[in-house]
């Protein structure tokens, strides 16, 4: 055997090593990044209470704010994190704070409480839809990582299954309200908001209860969103949309007092979550893919993704945030084809610390214990 021969050998050992080593580090960065994402996330909106644990929404720790939608995500992120050791205490106090805050003889979770003061009947006996999902969701994770509570978290999720289908299902178009003042025959009853679609947590329902309510919900509401966006030729989908009862869709935009706010019918804070909503399925089906193909082909196009879009295309800010980036950037990362675009959305990992708001922080730390 050569010396020369023996050199180029070691010499492509070295290198392989070198390359391992690289791979090795930037792993371990990513992990301890995203350890600390985790904990600083926990630190600045995880509220202790006599009554169990909140997330709070807002910076003012006197009088916190807590959401449905806000405690499903605390929840959930709480049973994504499960390697953490404290995740499994801390889930099982956030399930006893939705415990004690559930609408009267239902599962349902209140949709706003206000920490230290007295909540009006609008806060108490209203629901919120998709933190209820969330909730469920969580419920069923947890039961499935953890014996400890496996038996009351299965009863709560099929409770609270329950209650959505009686409290929040339209029976004419088999599409989820908005919440349980949603009622038929009020304005709002045919109002969907788009960022409740989501297939891989019915998926989840099914399997979990049996119940194929669930596959007709996904259907509906999936080609709700295809709808929507075969409706303008940036594939962007507004915040809500109205569905007559012949299915047609109209936008939600009938006078000032059916609006919930100016941004309903724009790309916005709800719509913000839909590209990680429909990645997060493994088994999408063709419209599923169509519409999360057509978002992420707009936003490759643009040089600066900002925090909200007209559906023409046209930014409503200049800035950017971690609320329309998180869901891009996970749903890129499951497509090496928009690898550009996930390496520009990267920036939402290069802050130290989290000095934004809830719910940007929120869907930053669920992303990233979302990726596998």
């Amino acid at each position: 055997m050569s010396k020369r021969f023996l050199s180029f050998t070691w010499f492509s050992i070295v290198i392989v090593l070198y390359i391992i080593s690289i791979i090795f580090v930037t792993n371990q960065n990513s992990q301890h990044n995203k350890r600390n994402i985790y904990n600083n996330w926990q630190t600045k909106y995880v509220v202790n209470t006599s009554e169990g644990k909140y997330i709070n929404t807002v910076n003012n720790k006197t009088n916190g704010v807590v959401l449905s939608e806000s405690q499903g995500y605390g929840m959930l992120i709480s049973v994504l994190a499960g390697d953490q050791k404290e995740s499994e205490k801390q889930f099982y106090d956030l399930y006893r704070y939705y415990d004690s805050h559930r609408i009267k003889n239902t599962s349902l979770m209140s949709w706003r409480h206000i920490d230290g003061k007295k909540n009006s009947s609008h806060d108490t006996f209203n629901n919120a839809t998709d933190g209820d999902l969330y909730i469920a969701y969580a419920l069923i994770l947890a039961s499935e990582k953890w014996g400890d509570h496996k038996f009351t978290y299965k009863a709560a999720a099929k409770n609270i299954l329950q209650d959505i289908l009686k409290y929040n299902l339209n029976q004419t178009t088999n599409v989820l309200t908005v919440g349980n003042w949603a009622n038929e025959g009020t304005k709002y009853h045919n109002l969907m908001r788009t960022s409740d679609v989501l297939p891989a947590v019915f998926d989840k329902f099914y399997d979990f209860s049996g119940n194929k309510k669930w596959q007709l919900v996904k259907k509906n509401m999936v080609d709700v969103l295809y709808r929507s966006s075969m409706d303008n030729n940036s594939g962007l989908i507004p915040d809500f949309v109205q569905i007559t009862n012949t299915g047609m869709i109209k936008p939600f935009k009938n006078g000032k007092s059916l609006q919930l706010n100016k941004h309903d019918n724009d790309y916005y804070y709800n719509a913000f979550r839909i590209p990680y909503n429909l990645a997060e399925s493994d088994n999408r089906n063709k419209r599923e893919t169509i519409v999360l193909n057509r978002m992420m082909a707009f936003f490759n196009s643009q040089s600066k993704i900002t925090s909200g879009y007209k559906l023409t295309g046209e930014p409503l800010n200049k800035y950017q945030s971690a609320s329309v980036s998180a869901p891009i950037f996970y749903a890129t990362a499951k497509n090496s084809k928009w690898q550009a675009l996930h390496q520009r959305e990267s920036f939402i990992l290069k802050d130290k610390k989290m000095n934004h708001n809830y719910y940007d922080d929120t869907l930053l730390t669920l992303v990233l214990y979302s990726l596998k």
